[in-house]
């Protein structure tokens, strides 16, 4: 068997595996740091309100894969967030569907962040440090 004649066959599988290989696998520290950093645009150490919700507008987007305007389940099952961080997702889905329709809006997305970030903005100087950003800390979200 030629080296071609193995690697088709062994590139198929690895694409119908959902290459679960490639995620990356974090610890719940290096998943906040990794969050915090991408959230924190201008690296200066802290998120702004106005950091947080471009990054949570940008994110709707990508979300959006079918790009109509609102999220459905669907849609967050074929998103980046829910193949890295399926429990996260799932958590951000529901806390944003404000009106339980199984489909999120912008608006909601928005108006759930915007409580969120306040929520975690403990001394409300409208800034979060690495101490207080907890989007990865799974209590903090609606059971």
């Amino acid at each position: 068997m030629t080296t071609k004649q193995l690697f088709l066959p062994s590139l198929a599988l690895l694409l119908l595996s959902g290459c679960a290989w490639m995620k990356p696998h974090y610890n719940d520290e290096q998943m906040h740091s990794y969050l915090f950093n991408k959230f924190d645009a201008n690296e200066d150490g802290v998120i702004t309100k106005a950091e947080y919700m471009e990054f949570i507008d940008e994110r709707f987007d990508k979300m959006d894969t079918d790009g109509n305007g609102t999220i459905t389940r669907e849609d967050l099952y074929d998103s980046r967030f829910y193949t890295f961080l399926p429990e996260l997702a799932e958590a951000v889905f529901r806390d944003s569907d404000l009106d339980k329709s199984d489909t999120i809006t912008r608006e909601e997305m928005l108006k759930a962040e915007d409580a969120r970030f306040d929520m975690m903005d403990v001394n409300s100087d409208g800034k979060l440090t690495k101490e207080e950003f907890k989007v990865n800390d799974m209590r903090e979200f609606k059971k």
